[in-house]
């Protein structure tokens, strides 16, 4: 059953209608220069772990190329602006929080930011914050805040379905975070790009959803060799547009890094062994590799 966020949405509304935006934008002002993700700068466009916002996808072997750095991510102009419109997004949702009385929390008492980690530090991820005061829980619950953009047609679907239906992913994703950190409800908002609409589901913690995930997580990351196809045709519709299609079904080489080779192997904190040379490969030579790499089969 879909559990919308009305009380929160109510709050937002009556908020903004209230004193026309102006505890919004004040609230804007301060949460725009702490979104790092929008400003940072030379990603080498590999991620060192496997995130948690990826093991809901149904291709495993799409899962696994990208965790062995088969094919170094590359987009263009408009992807890279409607990542970064992404990134600033969550500023704007934090602000609408904060000004309907939610207390928002995105590091621990260390500052350091919550994240979760497992599999020997292969797989993990961070949601967008803790939130306290939820309008739709209870005013002593601390629930799991996650963000995200949407197209016009995407959002439709959203509405109509709920995030269990329309975005798996997102669902996979949230339940993860809650299975690891303990949390029994997550916030999930979305915008729609086109006009601006907000939508706010409330997600229950489903605990054997969030474990059988991780032991996805980690069953892929120990692979030593891909995972079976999807399909055997590459005309097959999932497969038609999957970015890795090329590597998967007709035969283009994965870029040349150690963790496309035979002998390299994850091990304990997230670190990668060389069966070659037995000894642990340092991070910055993964992607220069030696003379004896050979590409998994």
């Amino acid at each position: 059953m879909v559990r919308i966020a009305t009380e929160t949405l109510k709050a937002i509304e009556n908020a903004m209608s209230r004193d026309q935006g102006n505890a919004f934008r004040a609230a804007e002002q301060r949460w725009l220069p702490q979104m790092d993700d929008a400003y940072r700068q030379n990603n080498s466009g590999f991620r060192a772990h496997l995130g948690a916002s990826l093991i809901g996808r149904e291709c495993a072997r799409e899962i696994w190329y990208g965790f062995r750095w088969a094919q170094k991510p590359e987009f263009d102009g408009r992807m890279l602006r409607l990542f970064n419109r992404g990134h600033l997004e969550e500023a704007r949702f934090c602000a609408l929080l904060e000004m309907i009385g939610c207390k928002l929390f995105q590091s621990d008492e260390n500052g350091k930011q919550y994240r979760i980690s497992d599999v020997d530090g292969h797989f993990g991820g961070s949601g967008d914050g803790i939130a306290l005061g939820v309008p739709d829980l209870p005013a002593n619950e601390y629930c799991l805040l996650e963000f995200k953009t949407h197209s016009d047609k995407s959002f439709v679907k959203l509405t109509e379905n709920g995030v269990t239906i329309a975005k798996p992913e997102h669902f996979v994703q949230m339940q993860v975070y809650m299975y690891k950190m303990g949390l029994q409800h997550a916030l999930y908002m979305a915008v729609n790009k086109n006009n601006d609409d907000i939508y706010a589901e409330i997600i229950a913690k489903d605990e054997e959803v969030g474990r059988a995930h991780v032991d996805r997580a980690r069953t892929i990351i120990y692979l030593q060799q891909p995972p079976r196809k999807l399909s055997e045709k590459s005309s097959f519709f999932k497969c038609k547009f999957c970015d890795k299609r090329d590597i998967c079904h007709n035969g283009k080489p994965m870029v040349r890094n150690c963790r496309t080779c035979i002998h390299a192997a994850p091990v304990a904190d997230g670190q990668w062994k060389c069966g070659y040379h037995n000894a642990t490969i340092p991070a910055d030579f993964i992607e220069k590799t030696c003379d004896q790499w050979k590409q998994i089969d």
